[in-house]
């Protein structure tokens, strides 16, 4: 005598329960909307302005006053060093003083700056501070050299020092590091028209 089929073999499980094959189907369903959500949040997170205070992203540094509050030599021409964004941000005309070899106060350059990246064009070394024996910006790595205004003087380095375009707003410096240009050309003399051999140097 055969045995009568149970109810879950004539009409399938019972009312509230899964099969393994719909429980399988939901399962991936859920993985590939996961998938999809993370895909569209990396997506709108790389569209989004990036308004990070560090390197790549939107940097105020604050207003002059607060520049030469935190470094009293910008104003007599030193670069100001913000290593959060790895920039030196340069006081064109006071440095123009400071390579006559005067001692002008500009403490409010205004739009007159330059905001020069830190990184050698050559192979990527970070260029120290302003080397106090010729007034120019010296790779250690590699020789190349450059003026207080990143233009290239000596050295492999194929181009000035790069730089990142600012704006003012509201008396406040801000640098969009998100946006690198490129150095000028080999061969760009705004002021300075010194050569290698004329001054003592920081590096070989």
């Amino acid at each position: 005598m055969s045995q009568l089929p149970t109810y879950g073999e004539v009409h399938g499980p019972p009312i509230g329960e899964m099969t393994r094959r719909t429980f399988m189907r939901r399962l991936i369903g859920w993985g590939v909307g996961l998938l999809s959500l993370e895909f569209l949040a990396g997506t709108f997170a790389f569209t989004w302005p990036n308004v990070r205070g560090g390197l790549g992203g939107k940097v105020v540094l604050g207003s002059a006053t607060d520049i030469v509050g935190a470094s009293p030599d910008w104003a007599t021409g030193q670069p100001y060093s913000y290593q959060k964004a790895r920039i030196f941000l340069v006081n064109v005309p006071a440095g123009e003083a400071l390579v006559d070899g005067k001692t002008d106060n500009v403490p409010d350059p205004k739009k007159n700056v330059l905001a020069l990246y830190r990184k050698c064009p050559h192979l990527g070394c970070q260029i120290p501070q302003l080397c106090d024996k010729s007034h120019w910006f010296e790779c250690l790595c590699h020789g190349s050299k450059y003026t207080i205004l990143g233009e290239k003087r000596a050295g492999p380095a194929p181009r000035g020092m790069d730089r990142f375009p600012f704006t003012i707003e509201n008396g406040i410096y801000v640098v969009d590091t998100g946006k690198l240009e490129d150095g000028p050309p080999i061969g760009t003399e705004t002021f300075d028209k010194r050569t290698i051999d004329q001054m003592p140097h920081c590096a070989a």
